[in-house]
C-alpha cells in the first residue's frame, strides 16, 4: 500500500510514499518531512497506480485554478476510487 500525500514544504507536490516509509524527502523542493504527521489524501494498492493519480490530481487542480481539494472533494476521491477498486476486482473474479 501506498500513500498519495502533499509537501507542506512549500511546493505543495503531490507525491506518494509506502505507508511503512517514516521519513520523505521531497522530489522537487528537498523538504523533509515525517511521514505519520502528513494528511494523507488517499490510499493505493501499486506505486504504478499512485504516479498516475498523483498526475490526475496535480491536473484537477490546475484545470480548476485551485490550491487544495475540500473536504468533500477528499471524500469524492476516495469513493472513486474504491468503486474504480471494485470494478476491477468484480472484471478479475469473471
Amino acid at each position: 500500500m501506498y500513500y498519495i500525500i502533499r509537501c507542506l514544504g512549500g511546493c505543495s507536490t503531490f507525491t506518494y510514499v509506502d505507508r511503512f516509509q517514516k521519513w520523505k524527502l521531497c522530489p522537487f523542493c528537498g523538504h523533509a518531512y515525517e511521514v505519520a504527521r502528513m494528511p494523507v489524501y488517499l490510499e493505493v494498492e501499486d506505486h504504478r497506480e499512485a504516479e498516475h493519480i498523483v498526475r490526475q490530481m496535480e491536473r484537477y487542480l490546475q484545470t480548476n485554478k485551485k490550491k487544495d481539494f475540500s473536504k468533500e472533494e477528499k471524500e469524492e476521491l476516495r469513493r472513486h476510487y474504491i468503486a474504480a477498486l471494485r470494478g476491477k476486482r468484480q472484471g478479475a473474479a469473471s
